[in-house]
């Protein structure tokens, strides 16, 4: 199964495109019915949780976001910039997020960044230290962490 991230705009999951924008009902007749539904933050947001990845919606049930959860391990391989998220080193894909993203990047820590211009995010988890690829990555809507 192929899936694209193209960051500030879609997914093509299995030739599905899911843009940014698109309603909560129309995802769910492309993706089918989520494993598990979660309200956040006081009910600013809600996640539907699929095997190995999330979406989340906004007040308006639109889509705002797309986070891939299970990283090398996982069975799902998302590509971004024409390379394997979770298949290439965290260096490098690092530095490809930070050449495409060319502004601003907040960086909570060493093991996550959030790629301001491009709304992309990366996570390591700090239980996986001696692996060298990334957990998660996440697209979102533009001016997602603003």
């Amino acid at each position: 199964m192929k899936i694209e991230l193209i960051p500030l705009e879609k997914m093509i999951f299995d030739g599905k495109e899911i843009c940014f924008g698109t309603k909560k009902e129309e995802v769910i007749k492309l993706l089918g019915e989520p494993e598990s539904k979660y309200e956040n933050y006081g009910g600013k947001s809600w996640s539907h949780f699929y095997p190995e990845f999330s979406c989340e919606y906004d007040v308006n049930d639109e889509l705002i976001s797309i986070e891939f959860l299970y990283g090398h391990d996982g069975n799902l391989k998302p590509y971004i910039y024409g390379v394997s998220a979770f298949d290439i080193s965290r260096k490098e894909l690092f530095e490809i997020l930070k050449k495409h993203n060319n502004g601003k990047i907040d960086e909570e820590s060493e093991d996550s960044y959030g790629f301001i211009e491009i709304s992309v995010g990366i996570w390591k988890d700090s239980a996986n230290e001696d692996d060298d690829y990334w957990t998660t990555i996440l697209i979102g809507k533009k001016n997602y962490y603003l």
